[in-house]
């Protein structure tokens, strides 16, 4: 006998839940589900629809929507704690959960916020290091040319002092061999 009342019990469990399945809107829509529950005498049925509760509210989480999944449940927990006491604690763990996991994509969002961050002040570091690295190879160039401008200079100011010598020099033997003829 006991069979034959679990097997019924069973047979109205999967009734009910191919009828909340064959709609789209039963599980997602609070209104729809807290009718149910409201309306709900059988406690199999109260856990399938809790169930349906938490599965949305997870499936939520997995899209990244955890508010949504916490307005979801907030809505739905009041029903369940004044239908069935019993179960409503399953809700308030998962609720628990999504906290956490709330915080968890918070700290992650933090943490690649922080590492963007980091690897941007890298960037400008090594610009600015690249910048001064090119300034002093900047500068070690301009020194090195005025160097060799001067050396330049230095040269053809020996070389204008040669010639200037030179042409004195022979200016001055011209001008010996004139004194020379004439005498």
């Amino acid at each position: 006998m006991k069979k034959l009342v679990l097997i019924g019990t069973l047979a109205a469990v999967l009734a009910a839940g191919s009828v909340s399945c064959s709609k789209k809107d039963s599980t997602t829509d609070v209104s729809v589900l807290t009718s149910k529950i409201e309306n709900c005498t059988n406690t199999d049925s109260l856990r399938v629809y809790v169930d349906q509760a938490k599965a949305y509210a997870q499936k939520l989480v997995k899209e990244g929507k955890v508010e949504e999944a916490k307005e979801y449940l907030a809505k739905i927990e009041p029903v369940v704690k004044k239908k069935a006491p019993a179960l409503a604690g399953t809700l308030s763990t998962v609720e628990t959960a999504l906290n956490k996991a709330g915080n968890a994509v918070g700290d992650k969002t933090q943490e690649a916020k922080d590492a963007v961050s980091d690897a941007a002040d890298s960037i400008g570091s090594a610009a600015s290091q690249a910048g001064e690295a090119v300034a002093d190879k900047a500068g070690e160039l301009k020194d090195k040319a005025a160097d060799k401008a001067g050396e330049l200079k230095d040269k053809a100011a020996d070389k204008l002092q040669q010639a200037a010598n030179a042409t004195s020099e022979a200016a001055q033997q011209g001008a010996e061999k004139v004194k020379d003829l004439l005498k």
